[in-house]
């Protein structure tokens, strides 16, 4: 059944507010940061885009650090939220931010310059034509630019069907599915893995620098596992050994790609 305007508002929101997705969030910007300080030191301010920004949990980071930003999201709801609190937050980086209420298949409509970093997180699974983003954000990325990519992981969603709900049946179909049903972005996303994605990356010029898992257990550990008021923090420390181990990383709900242009 289709949904109001207003309850995609609120469901949007409640996804984007949710401990889950900051933990996320915190996760890819400690991976990314620690790929990027050799280049932060030595070249001082970046230029960075942030497709499907959402309500700028890591391009809000960046932005602290002295960086300056673009958010595109083309959820109006999200991207009002992000831009009340980075005026409330960073009130002194405000000139140096934008907020753009478009799709990354429209970025070159309403955007001329070019950028450092492209941060692009949990934003390809909801468009129709990847290899066509893709081609738009190769565009405005400068030479030996970076690339952050996180998306829904296929075996994530295997191990999701037969931990957490214990569906056998539905864990040996998703081996094999190309999407995943959702209440928002016309009830459907695209899933892919890591291997699928390359393949489209590889061929526009891209190497594959880092590759991580995110949220690899959290969606099966109660956190009553951890001393009162440390859930977050145990919870942290636990996935971000987790999302680079070779051994564990291949399972994470999101994988995190981060690509340098050549």
């Amino acid at each position: 059944m289709e949904i109001t305007p207003e309850e995609k508002a609120e469901l949007l929101m409640g996804k984007a507010e949710a401990p889950e997705a900051r933990l996320e969030a915190e996760l890819a910007f400690r991976y990314l940061f620690r790929y990027l300080e050799p280049e932060l030191k030595r070249a001082g301010e970046l230029n960075i885009l942030d497709v499907g920004s959402g309500l700028g949990e890591v391009a809000l980071r960046f932005a602290a650090l002295g960086h300056k930003v673009t958010m595109l999201e083309p959820q109006a709801c999200l991207l009002r939220t992000a831009e009340e609190r980075a005026r409330t937050q960073l009130p002194d980086r405000a000139s140096y931010m934008k907020f753009l209420n478009e799709r990354v298949e429209d970025l070159e409509g309403c955007i001329e310059e070019d950028f450092d970093l492209v941060i692009c997180h949990e934003t390809i699974e909801y468009v129709d034509d990847p290899l066509r983003a893709f081609n738009v954000i190769t565009r405005v990325l400068r030479p030996r630019g970076t690339l952050s990519l996180v998306f829904l992981n296929r075996y994530g969603l295997v191990m999701r069907k037969v931990i957490a709900e214990g569906n056998v049946q539905e864990a040996m179909e998703a081996f094999d599915m190309d999407e995943f049903t959702t209440p928002l972005h016309s009830g459907r996303g695209h899933l892919y893995s890591d291997a699928e994605l390359t393949a489209l990356l590889e061929p526009l010029g891209y190497n594959i620098e880092g590759q991580y898992g995110l949220l690899v257990f959290s969606e099966f550990i109660d956190c009553s596992l951890f001393e009162e008021g440390q859930c977050f923090k145990g919870m942290l420390e636990l996935e971000e050994r987790a999302g680079q181990e070779p051994h564990l990383k291949g399972v994470g709900k999101f994988v995190q790609l981060i690509c340098s242009k050549s």
